[in-house]
């Protein structure tokens, strides 16, 4: 979880048989595009856990398909999120856009005594590329109208980087429109990224309430 390796991983719902195999509510599975499951994601926190005062329970990732090896812990105070240790310490807070920020919403990693993460919806370079893209894009819907589906989406994406000093580092990707991600590990504690691709499918009226 802690390995310095670029890793690209989504945050999926679970497959028909997944559920029935975990001792728990499955209500995401954070995997690589191929390979074993990083972690299982389910409402609300571990059994006999303590919830910190003042906050509400959202998510648990957990390594294995029981409750017996909890990653991290996520529980929210209106639209920030905490990741916490199984030991409720602080890896990060996850701070996120009001549902009200259509343009380019604002998302922020804050880590204790580390550099902030921003990302704003869709990077400048992936505007940049969605505009040149357009013509392609306007061939394959009128393609889509005759006989076809349309296959070419806009290549944007948000990612996270680095606030201070002339050169910004990536920490973390996300292509738009999909809950799929790149970590820089060298940049980024992996737990606070795949606790990142859960923390964005929450939304107020999905009744994720834990």
């Amino acid at each position: 979880m802690n390995s310095s390796t670029k890793v690209w991983f989504h945050a999926r719902n679970p497959s028909k048989s997944e559920p029935g195999e975990c001792a728990f509510p499955l209500e995401y599975v954070v995997a690589p595009i191929r390979g074993e499951p990083f972690a299982y994601a389910t409402v609300g926190t571990p059994p006999n856990w303590a919830l910190p005062p003042g906050t509400e329970p959202r998510y648990t990732l957990y390594r294995t398909k029981d409750t017996s090896e909890p990653i991290v812990v996520l529980v929210a105070q209106g639209q920030q999120f905490t990741v916490l240790t199984p030991d409720h310490h602080v890896l990060a807070e996850l701070r996120l856009p009001p549902p009200e920020q259509y343009w380019r919403p604002v998302r922020e990693i804050v880590r204790p005594k580390q550099p902030l993460l921003r990302a704003r919806g869709a990077s400048i370079s992936s505007i940049i590329k969605s505009v040149l893209y357009l013509p392609f894009i306007i061939i394959e819907f009128l393609l889509y109208l005759t006989d076809g589906d349309i296959v070419i989406d806009p290549p944007t994406r948000t990612v996270w980087k680095t606030t201070q000093g002339l050169w910004k580092r990536t920490a973390l990707k996300q292509k738009i429109g999909e809950p799929c991600y790149r970590v820089y590990g060298k940049h980024l504690d992996h737990r606070i990224a795949y606790a990142q691709s859960v923390a964005g499918l929450w939304r107020p009226d999905r009744g994720d309430d834990g």
